[in-house]
Order: structure tokens, then sequence, then C-alpha cells
């Protein structure tokens, strides 16, 4: 469709015929005119600033101003100034002219006023449709302003940009109220100064298609306030039943031989011997011994074949390198398989593991719970009755006094056990007595306990309890208690897999701790001794080493036993104590070896637990799945109307925070200097005195022959006479440079300390980097720089010659310790000199040189 937009009135001459250009000038003139005054616009103010013009002396109160007479003076000019204010030559401001170019001051359109109306607050202008309703015009030549109210565009000018109207980047502001009200309805009139409404209303389609997301969000109080909102789901800090996030992972452990190890993430590793293929997901590095092993991760999706112990693996750092990144593959723990799961174990408690290899640690993951099902008689006690209760220190199980001043029991020479003689089950049946041993009258003996009645076992008992006899009379009695279930093994888990144990022996043998319950001790064992006694056979000897005793429960604790001891057998400590144990339960297991293993696993969050303190449970409004709040700096008052037509999507519910924001102005507007302690404000006006003050900074030593200046840090005046080349005394300096002396110290130095609550001694590495030097360098700029914590969580401890803690991962609270480490501290190799910077002489057989040197 052809486009017209040429102005018509500038064509009337070329159109008009020559008889009536030569004939009728007037009425072509009044054709033009016409023409002109149809393509013009009708500007409305609603604030027209006033001029005070000259005021003329009156006798009454009445104000007037000199007008001027235009009726004698024969211009057209004068004419159509006729009536207006006669003002000063030096007046700031006048009124609209004809003629002027009027400048909108927010959307910065022009146009020339054609004629002026400002009785009726309206000019006529050469049409321009950018003007923006309520901004503020002002005339280049009289700087008269005014506020607009209304634009009325001519009618040349609505046919000709007709179509243009249907876009908002080009219809006029009249019109663009209309957009606003179809468009931008549900959000308030007034947004933020820098919004542009004309793009708002070309891009809120897409505002709208994010409705009730953080991002729509975000941009609806950009929109109003100009500032961040956040979005916060209170469901993501709902209790869930089974929410936590479980992950294990592949690992391939490697000695490197060939490249580094970390350019491998990402990439694909091949074993030569077998053709096996994997891409390496991450990679640690950490030393075990002597070697350097990589951790590869592997991804299980990606796992191509069985990888082999001992075979190489290679892999490149991009498609087109030319070398191979090579290691051997180590053989690492990956089975544990648990043969008989024993009684009395604690979670976490440590399994020796003894192989070829070195450096891994398997600790027990979980123990069975269960019910009390033996008690054992230390001490009878006197005075004790039938009935008396058992307490015990935990727990939900019960029993009482069964049995007091012993049972009738058979002759030694026919019997090899204590049992009593009992009454046939019918004779007691049905009677009002508990139990069915024949026992002494009541008031005879001394009232010792011999039996007890388990009246509940109870449940859900991981470790023993303490026993207390309630009785009126009764005092002495120590009874210990067992449970067949409390503290079985029910699984293992692999913290640190170590490296190397495809050596022999292979594969590497698991070890638990022995634990029983005891009786009749005799001495003290000491920690660390032998312990000896027999098998299950009878005959068989066994040896262990003591570990500990609780004497609460009478669970005797040791290590590195040679087989089970058997029940009611005796043990003998290489000190010479002794004691009876009457029931032990060792656990036993085996491990594999192989080239990849799975994890143990750990969560990867803290959702779906219990002991999570920042999760809740479901309610009925705030704490559920249809929920949200808005976070933002305002408050809810200010914007919740428009954001719930807007926003807001059906059946959420929703509500605010404020966001407290503090602006904080970080101008520098004053400056105390430290020397001459004057202050200037601005810090501008020091500015001269940094530009025109010379600083010295002269280098010199202690014996070199200068002197240090008494106030070093201090500028002078400069000297700008030519002659003058040195503004400081000479043989004089500014810095003191220092020389570093090595000393070899070779005093052993044994300190005890205590370590996650374990007493240690060990020696201290004088010369070398230890924990806690690397944790003092956790605060400089240069070291944080260069090592990550991340790698840093890797150490292991190392040295303190305690089986429980060696071999652990690192904890924050272990930098604080002097323990020796593997870790290699980034550094920087300089010379240290003799006596001077640039001798040569002294080398390093010379022996004539002390640490007294002047």
């Amino acid at each position: 469709m052809a486009s017209f937009k040429d102005k018509i009135s500038h064509l009337i001459n070329q159109q008009a015929p020559e008889f009536v250009l030569e004939q009728h000038p007037k009425f072509l003139e009044f054709v033009k005119t016409y023409f002109s005054f149809m393509e013009s616009a009708e500007l409305t103010f609603s604030s027209i600033q006033t001029t005070d013009g000259i005021q003329l002396e009156t006798e009454t109160a009445q104000e007037n101003v000199l007008l001027l007479d235009g009726s004698r003076i024969d211009t057209d000019r004068t004419q159509l100034d006729s009536g207006d204010k006669i003002i000063l030559e030096n007046s700031s401001f006048g009124k609209f002219t004809r003629g002027e170019i009027i400048t909108g001051q927010t959307s910065k359109a022009t146009a020339t006023i054609l004629a002026e109306d400002l009785t009726n607050n309206r000019v006529f202008i050469s049409a321009q449709d950018k003007f923006v309703i309520g901004e503020t015009v002002i005339g280049s030549t009289s700087s008269a302003s005014a506020i607009i109210s209304n634009y009325k565009p001519n009618p040349v000018t609505n046919i000709q940009e007709l179509l243009n109207f249907r876009d908002p980047d080009k219809t006029i502001s009249s019109f663009l109220t209309k957009f606003r009200n179809e468009f931008l309805n549900t959000l308030p009139e007034t947004l933020n100064s820098n919004v542009s409404k004309r793009k708002l209303i070309k891009n809120v389609k897409s505002l709208y298609r994010a409705k009730g997301t953080d991002r729509a969000h975000q941009i609806f109080f950009r929109l109003l306030f100009n500032e961040d909102s956040e979005t916060i789901y209170p469901r993501e800090q709902m209790l869930r039943v089974s929410d936590g996030k479980w992950n294990t992972s592949l690992i391939l452990r490697a000695i490197s031989s060939l490249g580094d190890t970390l350019n491998l993430i990402g990439r694909t590793i091949t074993g030569q011997t077998s053709g096996a293929t994997a891409t390496v997901e991450n990679v640690f590095k950490f030393q075990i011994g002597e070697n350097e092993v990589s951790e590869f991760i592997l991804n299980s999706d990606t796992i191509s074949g069985t990888f082999q112990i001992n075979e190489e693996i290679r892999g490149t750092e991009t498609d087109e390198d030319d070398a191979f990144i090579k290691a051997s593959i180590t053989g690492i723990p990956s089975l544990i398989s648990i043969t008989n799961d024993g009684t009395l174990y604690s979670q976490g408690e440590t399994i020796s593991v003894t192989g070829g290899g070195t450096g891994a640690t398997i600790n027990v993951d979980s123990i069975g719970t269960g019910g009390i099902t033996n008690f054992y008689i230390e001490n009878s006690g006197t005075n004790y009755e039938i009935g008396d209760s058992l307490v015990f220190s935990s727990g939900n199980a019960t029993a009482k006094v069964a049995v007091v001043n012993g049972g009738i029991t058979q002759e030694t020479s026919t019997s090899t056990t204590e049992d009593h003689i009992i009454l046939e089950d019918e004779t007691v049946r049905g009677d009002s007595y508990t139990g069915n041993k024949i026992v002494q009258e009541t008031g005879t003996g001394s009232g010792d306990i011999t039996d007890i009645r388990i009246i509940n076992a109870g449940n859900n008992y991981s470790s023993l309890p303490t026993i207390t006899v309630t009785s009126t009379s009764g005092s002495s009695a120590q009874i210990y208690c067992y449970g067949s279930e409390i503290g079985r093994v029910q699984s293992t888990k692999i913290n640190e897999s170590g490296a190397g144990y495809e050596a022999s022996p292979s594969p590497p043998t698991i070890a638990f701790r022995t634990n029983g319950l005891i009786i009749d001790r005799v001495g003290a064992f000491l920690s660390g001794e032998t312990i000896t006694g027999v098998g299950t056979d009878g005959s068989t000897a066994i040896t262990a080493t003591f570990v500990s005793l609780d004497t609460n429960t009478n669970i005797i604790t040791m290590s590195g036993a040679s087989g089970a001891f058997g029940n009611d057998t005796t043990i003998t400590g290489s000190g010479g104590a002794t004691a009876t144990i009457k029931i032990s339960d060792l656990a036993t297991g085996t491990s594999t070896v192989s080239a990849i293993a799975t994890t143990s696993g750990l969560y990867l969050n803290q959702d779906g637990h219990v002991s999570e303190t920042t999760m809740r449970i479901q309610d009925s409004l705030y704490y559920q799945d249809f929920s949200y709040v808005i976070k933002v700096g305002r408050s809810i008052n200010d914007w919740r109307d428009s954001f719930k037509k807007t926003m807001h999507t059906g059946g959420f519910y929703f509500t605010a925070q404020v966001d407290i924001v503090s602006q904080i102005d970080m101008q520098l507007r004053n400056i105390t200097t430290i020397n001459s302690g004057l202050n200037y404000t601005p810090i501008a006006g020091i500015i001269n005195t940094l530009f025109s003050t010379i600083f010295g900074r002269r280098l010199g030593t202690i014996d070199d022959g200068t002197t240090l200046r008494a106030s070093p840090q201090a500028g002078v005046d400069p000297d700008f006479n030519d002659s003058t080349s040195e503004h400081f005394t000479v043989n004089t300096r500014d810095l003191t440079l220092r020389r570093h002396y090595k000393l070899n110290n070779l005093i052993i130095i044994k300190e005890r300390t205590g370590i996650r609550g374990n007493t240690t001694k060990y020696g201290r590495a004088v010369a070398g980097p230890n924990m806690k030097s690397i944790g003092d360098k956790l605060l400089n700029d240069y070291f944080s720089t260069q090592v990550t914590l991340e790698s840093l969580g890797q150490l292991r401890l190392t040295g303190t010659l305690n089986t429980s803690i060696d071999g652990e991962l690192s904890i924050l609270g272990d930098f604080n310790e002097k323990l020796k480490t593997s870790f290699t501290i980034p550094s920087e190799i300089f010379q240290v000199s003799g006596d001077s910077f640039d001798e040569t002489f002294t080398t390093f057989d010379d022996t004539t040189k002390t640490f007294d040197v002047a």
C-alpha cells in the first residue's frame, strides 16, 4: 500500500495553475494557510509559567500591568502581539511566541509554534506526536514553560500515520494510555522512573507467560521499585519421609607415572591390558606412603569392560594432545562380608586391616539392637527378698529377684554344673507362685540373690545398661546383664581405601575387636598388656591386647585377638590380673580386593533427617507445597493488590518478608594525616600535596655504612632548583634489608597432647610443614589462592601412633596440632647471601663462617 507523508502546504505553489499564481495570490495564500492549519497539531497546557510584566501604579488594590497597544503600529507581528504584557529586556522568560521552537524535557521532542492561544491554554504547533502527556516544554527564545495536558494531532497526520498508531513506539501519548489500559491494566499507573511504558507494552507478554516464577517476581519488583526480590518456598524446608539425597561413587585408584592426572577430569581413560574404558568425573590426589595416589571418580554409565589391577591406564588432556597421561591401577578393598556378626560393638568402631597394602580404614557402620537375655551376678549381696525390683539405667526392660538364699543343687560328685533341683512341670501348673525351684523357707539364710526373673526383656538396646536393685533391706549386690542381639555388626563402612592391597598377603585380613563380659576380676589390667586365655575348644591358647574395661557394665575390650575366647574361661594379663569371661561373641568377616570399588556413600543434604534443625513439619498454611514468600525491601501494603492481579497464581498462598537494605555512603569526606595530624576536607584537598612531595625509598643494610632516617615514612618538599640533585641526606636509608640465616636444629622434641579425645605422644617435625603451620597459613593471601579447602580436606592424620585416628580424614580442629603431614606448601626458591649482595666467594664447604659473624 502506498504511503504519503509529504506536507501538502509545501506543494500548493507547484500544483496551482499559472493564472492562479499570477491573478489570485491572496486566494493561493489562503489555501496554503488552510492546509498548514490542517497539518498542525494542538497542544493543550495544564499550567503555564506566568510573566510578571511591568506593574502599573493604582489608587486601589487592583493590579494592572502594562500591555501592548498594537492599533497604531501597522505591522502583522505587532498586531498579533497586541494586548500582551510588556516585559523588561533582562526578563528571564516571557510568553510562547509564534515561530519559536519548543522542546519536551522528558521526550526531547521538538516542534515549531505556528499560533498561540494562551487565553485558552493552548498552542498550535507543527505536528509532533512524540510529546509525553505531563512533561514540561520550554520555548527556545522566550524561555517560557508549560506542562502538557493533551496532544491533539491534525487530521492530515491522523490519516498519514493511522497505521502507525497501532505500534506503541509510534503512537501518540493519548493513544498510549489506551494501550496501557488494555495491556498493563493490573500494573499500577506509577512505575519506576527508568521504565519505558512503550517498551513495557511491547514486552509485557513475556512477563505474563512467566507468571508464578521467581524470575517474573524479580521483573515485577524491578518495574515497580527498581529493587531486587527473592522468592522463598517453604516447601523446601518441609520434613519429608526418605527425602535425603544419598550418593555413592565408583572409584578407581592409580599411582601416577607420567603427566598430571588432574587434567583427565571429563576425559576418557583406557586400560591397556583389559581395554576397558570409562569417563572420569573428578580426580583427587593425595600422598600414601611414598606414592602419589590419584583417585578417579568414574561415571557408572560410561564404564565398558573390566579394569584390572596393576594394568596401565591412559588418557589425554585434549583430543589434540600427542602424549598420554599414564598411571598404574592399584588394588583397594571393595567388599566386606560379615561371617559372624558378634555382639557388643558400637557404631563407628575401628576395624583392623592387615595386608600387603597401606592406608585403608574400615569402621562399623551400623549395629543391631535387642533386649536383655542374660544376667550375671558378681556379688549376691545380703538381706534381699524375692520380688525386689531391678532398675535399668536405660530402656524399658523390667526384672525382679526370683530366688534368694540359693537353691538346692545336686552333689558335686554327680554334676559338673550348678543346676538346681526343680519341681516337675505339672506340680506347679496353676499355682499362685512364680518359678519352679525348691528354695529355703523365708527367714533362713543371708538373703543373697540367687536367681533373677525377666519380666520384660526390653528392646532397642544398642548398648548394655547398668543395673541397681531396689530393696528395703538388701545391699551390696552387683549384677550385670547381657543381650545376644545387642551391638551386632550389621554393616561396615570403608572410610579410606588406601592403596597397594594387591600385594601379598592379599586380600587383607580384617579383625574386629573382642568384647566380652567378665566377672571375678582380680587386679587391674594395664593398657597395651597381653591377655592370654583359651579358645572355644577349651585347649587352644588365645592371645590379645588389652584396650579398655567399662567398670559400669564389666565389658572388656581387646584387640588383635588370635581367636575367639571361650565362655566361662579364665583370662590372664601379662601384669598378673585375672578374670573370668562369662560370655563373648567375636565378629568375623572377609574382604576382597579389586580395581574399582563403590564407596559407602553419604548424604548430599540433610533433607528427611529428623535431627536437621532447619526442617519443619507440614502445617495447613505456611509450610505446605503451595505457598511462597516474597522477600523485598518494601512493605506488602505497597504492592499486594497489584501483585495479586498480575503475578499471583491461583490456588497458592503467599506472604511477605521485608528485606532490610541499608544504603551506605562510602565517599571519603575527610582525612587526618598520620605524621602532621592535619585534617583535610574533602580528601581532594591533599592531591596537590601527594604529587608535590618526595618520599624516600632507598634500600640499605645495617652494615653498609648507611643510617636509617629518623622518620623514613615522612616525605620532603621538592626543591625545583636545577642544581639540586639529592633531596635526602647522603648515606641515609629509608628501608632496611636484612639477611636470612638457616638454622639446623637437631634436638628431638617429644610432645604429649590430646587429639580428638585421645592422648598421644609424638615428635614434632621442626624443619618441615605440619598441620598447625598449614592452619596458620590459611589466612595468608598467597597461600589461600594457591591451595583450596577441598585439597586440605583430603589430608589424613598420620604419626599419632593411635590406630583409632591414624588415617582418618582431617577436620578443622586438627589444624591446631603440630602433627606431621605429607602436604607440600607452595613455595618460592630464593638465594640467601653472605656478607654482601654480590659476593661469590663463599662455598658450601666453607668452614670459617659462623653464626656470630659481624
